[in-house]
């Protein structure tokens, strides 16, 4: 094949975007951009962007026919891979690297028609948040349904031989076991500099009166997963209530996961532009430090360290959600984990019970 390209970028969540746009711009990659409609607004975000002429090509992907399909609504479109990806990847079209951040079955039929396209195809498996440093939890990760389905077609796509990865934390980085020899690099971190956080609010459509204000920022992620259980969520809303009793809610706002499509039960305000990632935001936040973050396990509660060296408060609620008391879990280990990268690692706190959760709002109310 003649057409082969350099890059694309495979990417259902606007952190990936975001992510994206760090790589291309602090690396000078020439990339096309595949954008899969797995989340509000992501049409808006594709135009804006081409606007900003920082993708080669920009494609937007209606991905409803791709989004949890079923069991045999899956193998069918593997079975007509080909014909399914033919309805966004442009034919004769292949590529020499691929980033993605996950193994979602949309993407999984791309990389095997570029496999396809160009048998040395390199795949970059770039940081998509806390799923890429909680082991369990990799983002790489699958079913056993899916990892079946792919032996029974003989889809060997994530091998070794073509994987990398690209974190911002190296040094908290674990490998999957099957993926030890794999390389490790620094992933490229966009400059935050006003000329690149108005760039950026100007592609994911935000205005200076859309930033966060309030003191108490609540994230919602657990309601981004599938299959959660009724029990964690009402345990959730009641933290997330507690807070906003406290603190007020002129002072607290909740920031929902960008996918989740069940509303909070919670007595509290709710940020409406769910495809703002909170980077975004961050960057035009005074006061940083002095913030408190409440999460059940999100990567938005760490990314203030990461990208601006902040040390907000913050305040994790998996050990209450499931009832843990300490246990080898994978959001312990990342919660210790992100906690030693904290110069002040007092203000990383994962209380144990509801007790002790109520106790740590009336202390941060002082």
């Amino acid at each position: 094949m003649n057409n082969i390209r350099e890059a694309c970028f495979a990417c259902t969540t606007p952190y990936q975007v975001m992510g994206a746009i760090s790589i291309v711009t602090e690396g000078q990659i020439d990339a096309d951009i595949y954008i899969f409609g797995m989340f509000e607004g992501y049409r808006e975000i594709a135009d804006r962007l081409r606007e900003e002429e920082i993708f080669t090509n920009i494609y937007a992907v209606d991905a409803s026919l791709f989004k949890a399909p079923g069991r045999k609504g899956a193998l069918l479109q593997m079975v007509k891979c080909k014909e399914t990806v033919s309805t966004f990847l442009p034919a004769e079209v292949g590529y020499k690297t691929i980033y993605s951040s996950s193994r979602a079955h949309i993407k999984n039929l791309l990389l095997h028609e570029l496999i396809k396209r160009n048998k040395d195809l390199k795949i970059v498996v770039y940081d998509d948040g806390l799923g890429m440093y909680a082991k369990d939890s990799h983002v790489l990760n699958t079913t056993r349904a899916r990892r079946s389905a792919e032996r029974l077609f003989g889809w060997d796509l994530y091998i070794p031989a073509r994987i990398s990865f690209m974190v911002n934390i190296p040094t908290l980085f674990e490998k999957p076991n099957e993926l030890q020899q794999c390389d490790v690099q620094q992933m490229p971190c966009l400059q935050w500099n006003d000329e690149n956080r108005k760039l950026l609010m100007r592609v994911f459509g935000a205005a200076e009166e859309d930033l966060i204000q309030e003191k108490v920022v609540v994230f919602d992620s657990l309601r981004g997963f599938d299959h959660v259980r009724d029990e964690k969520m009402i345990q959730l809303d009641k933290c997330f209530s507690m807070a906003n009793h406290y603190f007020g809610s002129e002072h607290t706002i909740m920031k929902p996961h960008p996918r989740s499509k069940k509303t909070t039960t919670a007595s509290i305000n709710v940020y409406q532009k769910t495809g703002v990632p909170m980077e975004v935001l961050y960057a035009g936040m005074d006061h940083l430090d002095e913030r408190i973050l409440i999460t059940y396990a999100s990567s938005a509660v760490y990314t203030p360290k990461m990208y601006f060296n902040a040390e907000p408060w913050v305040i994790n609620l998996f050990r209450i959600v499931d009832n843990q008391d300490g246990q080898e879990s994978e959001w312990e280990i990342t919660y210790q984990k992100f906690k030693k990268i904290y110069n002040r690692p007092e203000k990383v706190i994962a209380p144990r019970t509801i007790e002790e959760y109520e106790a740590c709002l009336k202390e941060l109310m002082n």
